[in-house]
């Protein structure tokens, strides 16, 4: 091992971790022309690996397969910057690339061929400060026109780069002074095999300065892409912070227009809700004093007075309704209740309020979820109720209620056979005030209170039917664990 095989071997070393390197990049977006920069180091390798026999005194028979390789490899490190440096260039291609690129390989085929690059003749020469006797294999006139025609190619790529540096490319300069040092080294090598000097072999090792060079405006231009891309993300983040308030400013507009058209829907419902039974009053009372006025003792006032007073009971019954439904949805979450308890209690209340229609539960004995006793039996009255009013008078209907766990809560399901509901029903189903009962017969709060205290206990409530199939009730609760047991003492 001598000074100069050591430092072929590093160049070979580093011109494979280079390509490795820029095959790996390639992949990248916008970084596509690494592909082709893996070909000039992969290049590299092979000729600096096969440089070694020529320093390391192998073999005559070796040092002349090796250094056919090396005149192989030289045309192919051509070839590979043609291809290179025109997407490097990324301008109008030179009419002759095309040309000399098949040139180039169809060279690498011939010189690998015996007697066509060497004569088989060897000659030494030493370099005292390396501590090496080079063993060089002679050339052929074919072989030192191969050579030749290696510089010549490479001059032609270098005076396109000094054009480009003189036009401003980017890292133009750097490409130019790169392979114009590997050019002078080329000179180097071709003037020491044909023994006009006993200098070092120096393309080995000069390979690795393009490459250097190369990797010194890739270094270079992902600094500045990094700090591109580190603008473009503080703006973004800027832009995503200014967004994310638009939104929250739309959504508490949208909620606050949300607010007030339900509240102007609950208004219109509570307004239309007095108004009859408020107009009744009013024309009846003026009725009474038009006849008091009169002096006409009309024998009728006693039916007039009990209109009125039935009037004053329905809106008593709706201040009642909405009181309750305030009570019940300002409670507080919270609180847990056993489920087969409070359905076989509402299912003794629907017993005896609807005996025409058979009440039936499938609900697990221990079964508990988190939400107040007196809330769970007000859902599950309104539920009942609206199940067993859907079947039709005169019928013998069912309904049932199930329940069934699922991961952290609790299913509930009121099924009936009734009459069902027609899609537009089932869309405003849950508006305050709207009912398909007959007036008088319901407020139209049941479904809305309902879903309010479901919802306000983490849950929620909806339904699905078909007309003329029946409904399905369907809410779901947290599942709660049951109160600790008491041991008497």
């Amino acid at each position: 091992m001598n000074v100069a095989s050591a430092l072929s071997i590093a160049a070979t070393a580093i011109a494979v971790l280079a390509g490795a390197m820029s095959r790996r990049l390639s992949i990248a977006p916008g970084w596509r022309e690494q592909h082709r920069f893996s070909l000039v180091a992969f290049s590299a390798a092979g000729f600096a690996l096969l440089g070694l026999p020529a320093s390391l005194r192998l073999p005559d028979s070796v040092v002349l397969v090796t250094s056919r390789g090396q005149i192989a490899f030289t045309l192919l490190h051509l070839w590979s910057w043609f291809r290179y440096s025109e997407g490097f260039l990324q301008g109008p291609r030179h009419p002759a690339i095309p040309w000399l690129e098949r040139a180039s390989l169809l060279l690498v085929a011939v010189v690998l061929l015996p007697g066509v690059a060497f004569d088989g003749t060897f000659r030494d020469h030493t370099f005292a400060p390396f501590g090496v006797v080079y063993r060089d294999a002679q050339t052929t006139a074919f072989g030192n026109a191969a050579m030749a025609g290696t510089i010549l190619g490479a001059l032609l790529i270098l005076g396109r780069l000094a054009r480009a540096w003189a036009s401003g490319v980017r890292h133009a300069r750097v490409h130019f002074l790169a392979l114009g040092t590997l050019i002078v080294f080329a000179v180097n090598d071709a003037v020491a095999t044909s023994g006009a000097w006993s200098g070092p072999y120096l393309l080995d090792t000069g390979f690795v300065i393009p490459i250097i060079a190369v990797y010194w405006t890739l270094a270079t231009r992902f600094v500045e892409e990094a700090r591109t891309l580190e603008r473009m993300r503080q703006k973004l983040s800027g832009d995503v912070a200014e967004r994310t308030r638009d939104l929250a400013r739309a959504e508490q507009a949208l909620s606050q227009a949300e607010r007030l058209a339900a509240l102007g829907r609950f208004a219109n419902g509570v307004a239309h809700e007095v108004n009859n039974p408020a107009s009744v009053v009013t024309a009846n009372l003026r009725w009474l004093a038009d006849a008091l006025e009169s002096g006409d003792d009309r024998g009728d006032m006693a039916e007039v007075v009990g209109e009125s007073l039935e009037s004053m009971r329905r809106i008593n019954d709706l201040v009642r309704k909405l009181v309750d439904a305030g009570r019940i949805a300002s409670a507080a979450p919270g609180g847990r209740a056993a489920l087969a308890a409070s359905v076989e209690r509402a299912l003794d209340d629907g017993r005896v309020r609807t005996p025409t229609v058979e009440f039936t539960a499938a609900v697990p004995p221990d079964v508990w979820v988190r939400v107040h006793p007196e809330s769970l039996s007000q859902v599950l009255a309104h539920l009942l109720a609206n199940a067993a009013e859907a079947v039709p008078a005169g019928q013998h209907g069912h309904v049932t209620v199930r329940a069934e766990r699922r991961p952290g809560t609790v299913r509930v399901t009121v099924a009936d056979d009734g009459r069902g509901m027609s899609t537009d029903v089932l869309r405003r189903a849950f508006d305050p005030f709207f009912t398909t009962k007959p007036e008088g017969r319901g407020a139209g709060l049941g479904l809305a209170v309902s879903r309010g205290v479901v919802e306000g206990h983490g849950g929620s409530l909806w339904l699905e039917s078909d007309e003329g199939r029946g409904t399905l009730a369907i809410f779901e609760l947290p599942e709660s664990v049951p109160p600790p047991q008491e041991h008497p003492l």
